[in-house]
């Protein structure tokens, strides 16, 4: 019974972060595409569906760590479980928050920016395609090139903050513009950031190793 409530809840974790990480790539799509169609898909039908989703996957934590109290690494897998589920549903809000920002840019050109910010939507994606299939594979090596890859992010973003403070001085009447795109870019290095999260928690179920916030301790 125990191992059919984990398939279950691995089935769960994977639709989850199925359609969180399709929520973030149509986001990505609608913003550069300037497809409003795509954009009020995520936040009108995906949204909605994700939150349901993760009160499941809660629910379903909770009752195996009530009802087996399951030892060492399935203990560590759950609770990193339900720690993954928590970071997708945030991902999932922040992929709303570009779609958002994204209507309410649709009629205006900045095409200056488009190249920086593509490339850091494109970084944050891979991070968190990357920091699921180490946790789904159990992927050591996987894990820490996304905890490396956090770094470049920030400095993408920074990039991102100078162009765009730059053309704002130039262009005035643009501030409103470039403050939906400093949302949308403060965004994706969130997801950066909680893609990292969920490498650490593959490394802790794989090496039972405690990495976050520059620490690097065995339990």
């Amino acid at each position: 019974m125990l191992q059919k409530r984990l398939n279950r809840l691995k089935e769960l974790l994977l639709t989850e972060a199925g359609l969180v990480e399709n929520m973030l790539q149509k986001s990505i799509q609608g913003l550069m595409g300037k497809k409003v169609g795509i954009l009020h898909e995520v936040i009108e039908e995906d949204e909605p569906m994700v939150n349901g989703l993760d009160i499941e996957v809660d629910k379903l934590c909770t009752q195996i760590a009530a009802l087996y109290q399951p030892e060492a690494k399935y203990l560590r897998m759950v609770l990193m479980m339900l720690k993954v589920n928590y970071d997708l549903e945030r991902i999932g809000d922040h992929a709303v928050n570009i779609a958002q920002s994204a209507v309410e840019i649709l009629p205006y050109d900045f095409k200056e920016v488009e190249p920086i910010i593509r490339q850091t939507a494109d970084a944050a994606l891979k991070m968190l395609q990357d920091s699921l299939n180490a946790f789904i594979h159990e992927d050591e090596a996987l894990a820490r090139e996304v905890c490396r890859q956090d770094d470049e992010v920030d400095k993408l973003r920074d990039e991102c903050v100078r162009q765009f403070i730059q053309l704002i001085k130039k262009r005035p009447e643009t501030s409103a513009l470039f403050a939906h795109l400093m949302r949308i870019v403060r965004s994706l290095e969130r997801v950066a950031d909680l893609a990292t999260n969920i490498a650490e928690y593959a490394l802790f179920v794989i090496k039972g190793e405690i990495i976050k916030h520059g620490q690097d301790e065995r339990l």
